[in-house]
């Protein structure tokens, strides 16, 4: 199957070109995020690839009363493992012979097996789907009232094994959180502040010619912004006078079609989830004195270049006058940011414990996200107000657990460093007592 875009509308056509209409609908009514959309439409592949193979027809097996039974709900999450690719490139009757009752235990531990949560979510969307498929087309054309229920039952039943029997990975555990050490993140902040120069080099060496926007975005990342967050900000969201920035979805603004690719901000679009995303923030003084200097140094002789203004409003721009189109601009940007700050050694471990084996740490634009997350409740604390206002400045939703791994990450570090201080004390009373 393929994916295509049409009028708003996300659909799968099948090898010959023709819709498959529930596919479609279910993608185009139920998601708006470019992102999400392709992450469901693979789990939709995956259950046409093995419906296909194994000759199964859910319509017609609703006449029956029938979904899909246990054993083969369960060949059907073991193929959640495999990639796409790998499914889409198998004969029926393979796919029957790695799915089938002979074939064993699931791929999980094949070199080529997707994650777990990958694999666990793929199912979930699958399950998803039933949902939608029962209540959408199935539901509405039965008139037995006998089979209706039977038929509710035996999708429900179907869907609870989708959603249960891959267990996902281990996460979530606060020593995971992949930040910097407090003072190394004042150092980084530092240097990209005042050491610009050194540290946002062109691909050939030289000083980029983009150097005061890639210094203002890489301080809005220290700020706590997402990477696709920063290729979404508008000038008019930069307010200055009262130290603010407004963030808020601003998609629809954009002349070109918003892709998985588009930076926007995380679930901006979203019209299902009580998303915390857009917010407004106040900015450090010289975050705001950095952007002041892009605005009116570089984005300013940018914009002159042109005959018309293609900036949309936007606040970042490309050497074009135009808006960020692609994540992998700020991306590459961060990158070589990485490289930068660890050829001048602001990326040394140490003795971090959080980092056994590792000489340096490594970097992107969300571990400066994170490293401003746990430096935000270092300075506010850990009580219940503490973590709220955190979801509030770094756009999580009002259930996100987020703030308490990063609150037992923190009293984590607390606790290490009164026991190292109190082990250094008793030492200490040791040697005097022994001297004595």
């Amino acid at each position: 199957m393929r994916q295509i875009f049409a009028k708003k509308n996300y659909m799968l056509l099948h090898e010959d070109g023709t819709i498959h209409y529930p596919f479609s609908k279910f993608l185009s009514s139920k998601f708006i995020n470019p992102h999400t959309h392709g992450a469901v439409s693979k789990s939709l592949r995956i259950l046409y690839v093995f419906c296909r193979a194994h000759r199964i027809e859910l319509a017609l097996r609703a006449v029956e009363g029938r979904c899909l039974s246990f054993d083969e709900t369960k060949q059907l999450v073991d193929l959640c493992y495999r990639p796409i690719p790998e499914i889409e490139a198998m004969s029926d009757k393979k796919v029957v012979f790695l799915t089938g009752a002979k074939a064993g235990k699931a791929p999980i531990n094949l070199p080529d097996a997707v994650e777990s949560n990958t694999a666990s979510k793929q199912a979930n969307y699958i399950s998803q789907y039933l949902k939608f498929f029962f209540e959408v087309f199935l539901d509405p054309n039965i008139r037995s009232s006998t089979l209706r229920n039977d038929l509710d039952r035996a999708y429900n039943i179907t869907r609870h094994q989708m959603n249960t029997t891959i267990t996902g990975t281990k996460q979530g555990h606060h020593h995971d959180i992949k930040s910097l050490p407090h003072d190394k993140f004042i150092e980084v902040i530092r240097a990209i502040f005042l050491r610009p120069e050194e540290l946002f080099l062109s691909e050939s060496g030289k000083i980029s010619r983009n150097l005061l926007r890639d210094r203002a975005m890489a301080l809005l990342a220290c700020e706590g912004l997402r990477p696709g967050t920063l290729g979404n900000v508008t000038r008019t969201n930069y307010r200055p006078e009262s130290s603010h920035l407004v963030i808020t979805d601003n998609r629809v603004k954009r002349r070109e079609r918003v892709t998985a690719n588009t930076p926007v901000l995380k679930l901006g679009a979203s019209t299902r989830v009580n998303s915390a995303s857009e917010t407004m923030i106040q900015l450090w003084p010289f975050t705001i004195e950095a952007i002041d200097d892009y605005i009116n140094i570089e984005r300013v002789a940018v914009l002159s270049k042109r005959l018309t203004n293609q900036s949309n409003g936007f606040l970042f721009l490309s050497e074009k006058g135009e808006p960020f189109k692609h994540r992998a601009s700020i991306t590459d940007m961060f990158s070589r940011l990485g490289i930068r700050l660890a050829e001048l050694g602001l990326l040394e471990v140490g003795d971090d414990p959080y980092f056994p084996n590792v000489r340096k740490y490594d970097f992107c634009g969300s571990v400066l996200r994170h490293s401003s997350a746990a430096l935000f409740l270092k300075h506010k604390g850990t009580d219940d107000r503490a973590k709220d206002q955190m979801k509030s400045r770094f756009g999580w939703t009002h259930n996100s657990n987020m703030p308490e791994r990063y609150a037992a990450r923190t009293i984590s570090d607390q606790a290490n460093i009164n026991l190292m201080e109190f082990s250094e004390n008793l030492i200490a009373e040791a040697q005097a007592k022994k001297h004595k």
